[in-house]
């Protein structure tokens, strides 16, 4: 996407069957726009699927999907002639030599890349260099049997690439997961030579998916990496390979309008290859096993999983809004990952239904549905037990570096209440938002760590580890006793 940045290229696009205008399109992140014109009138609030299909005066196709009108259509003249316009916004525009739409089944895989790829995939050895390169250069340099002498001397360098690709590969629920090594170089000369590598994460899928399918599954994983790595992700690249009659394989690059990125302002310190949750170089196998497991339960978490996402997004930026999204999050999970509902006694449950029908039969005010609400929760878990429950695999795990944690998220959600409900509060949390912070903290960790824990994942190893305090996790490790001595001389 960084190539395309920028870019301003003019060509023709079809807004309906059969109606091609002439079109300037501008990738401009957030500003992208794609201008129409043309002397007769044309409609774009009726593009079919909300998708533009264009030939660029290079001969390139490009597919404009979800496209939003902006401007127009309008028209304008000078003098005795006239035209017709319109503005678009598109958030993908996909180029390459096919069209698509987003309602076909045609994309195979995706490939991706992140800023954090190296540190996530710390292959060190995989690229290197020797440190006395004279008993081999002589071979190397007559092994492309040459027809001309090439003279050595007494300070040869050799780069090297060991030339294994995979990092790992994980057969999951959506397809094959993998990442890999993709150098380039040049042939050398008098400017040198170049070695240079970028590592994909690939995602094969079973059977062919529509794109925004695709869109939302690379989501998902980018979810998932940025738990382990600690930090949002920019994304720098998105390729799709599709289903095509051709012979060779057909890869579009993909132009993401409004990409997933790090904000500037919520920048956390750059991850440490030693801080990573899970090391997919020297454990692949592990990596492996712990992605297809998260990923097997990912469509009943999505929407508690999402808004942890977008809460842990804020890195070091804290405020109420997090606190209370923090707590939320975990209302929504499903109900595999909460506690059983209690069996209420005969006595209990008739009078429970004796209420109802009381209330049900009032008229209908605030007050009342508020009532039956309260009714319709009697047997149910509050949130303090639902986080519990979620809190009881890191105690049972690493309870001992975690002492009195069904405290610190009982304060927690009595923090959130003071503000959600207005219940009294334990101390006054402003002049102490440090402990706001902790309590957040302590949210985020549980909910995260126990989803880890459930998919396989090795706290206690990981609890062992020294640490750079890179990843908020760790820090959160290392601080906990200290957060927790200051929130108990907080509380009466």
């Amino acid at each position: 996407m960084e190539k395309l940045e920028e870019s301003k290229q003019t060509g023709t696009f079809t807004v309906s069957p059969g109606r091609d205008v002439y079109g300037e399109l501008t990738l401009k992140g957030p500003k992208t726009s794609l201008y129409l014109q043309d002397k007769m009138f044309f409609d774009t609030h009726a593009i079919p699927d909300l998708c533009v299909k264009g030939v660029l005066h290079d001969l390139t196709k490009v597919s404009l999907i979800q496209c939003i009108t902006t401007s127009g259509p309008g028209s304008a003249s000078r003098g005795k002639e006239s035209y017709n316009f319109a503005n678009l916004f598109p958030h993908y525009v996909v180029h390459g030599d096919h069209h698509i739409t987003p309602v076909e089944k045609t994309i195979a895989e995706v490939h991706f890349v992140v800023d954090d790829a190296t540190t996530l995939f710390y292959d060190f050895d995989a690229f290197g260099s020797l440190i006395d390169a004279r008993p081999f250069i002589d071979q190397i340099a007559h092994a492309n049997a040459l027809d001309r002498k090439i003279t050595t001397g007494s300070d040869p360098q050799i780069l090297y690439f060991t030339g294994k690709r995979e990092i790992f590969a994980a057969d999951t629920v959506l397809g094959r997961v993998s990442a890999s090594h993709h150098p380039t170089h040049n042939l050398g000369g008098p400017g040198g030579v170049r070695l240079e590598n970028t590592i994909f994460v690939t995602l094969a899928f079973k059977e062919a998916v529509t794109f925004d399918d695709a869109i939302f599954h690379t989501s998902t994983l980018l979810r998932y990496l940025e738990i382990l790595v600690g930090r949002p992700q920019n994304l720098l690249k998105l390729d799709l390979r599709i289903e095509a009659n051709d012979e060779r394989p057909v890869i579009l690059q993909v132009y993401w309008s409004i990409p997933p990125k790090r904000e500037p302002t919520h920048e956390e310190q750059k991850p440490h290859p030693a801080d990573i949750l899970l090391d997919a170089v020297k454990q692949p196998e592990v990596f492996s096993r712990v992605l297809a497991s998260w990923l097997n339960r990912q469509q009943t978490w999505h929407d508690a999983r999402l808004r942890f996402s977008n809460s842990f997004a804020k890195q070091q930026y804290y405020d109420l809004d997090r606190l209370i999204g923090s707590a939320n999050m975990f209302d929504i999970l499903p109900n595999s990952a909460v506690p059983p509902d209690v069996q209420l006694s005969p006595e209990l449950n008739d009078a429970k239904e004796a209420c109802r029908n009381i209330f049900k039969a009032l008229q209908r005010s605030p007050e009342r549905d508020s009532v039956l609400g309260a009714l319709g929760r009697v047997g149910k878990s509050n949130l303090k037990q639902i986080i519990r429950h979620r809190a009881q695999p890191v105690i049972d795990a690493v309870g001992k570096k975690f002492q009195e944690l069904f405290m610190v998220t009982d304060e927690a959600v009595n923090c959130r209440n003071h503000y959600i409900h207005g219940s009294e509060p334990c101390f006054n949390y402003s002049d102490n938002f440090n402990t706001v912070i902790f309590f957040t903290e302590t949210l985020e960790f549980v909910f995260a760590v126990s989803d880890l824990i459930e998919a396989g994942w090795d706290v206690n190893a990981w609890s062992e580890l020294s640490t750079t305090m890179s990843h908020p996790f760790a820090r959160y490790r290392i601080n906990y006793a200290m957060h927790l001595q200051e929130l108990k001389a907080l509380l009466p």
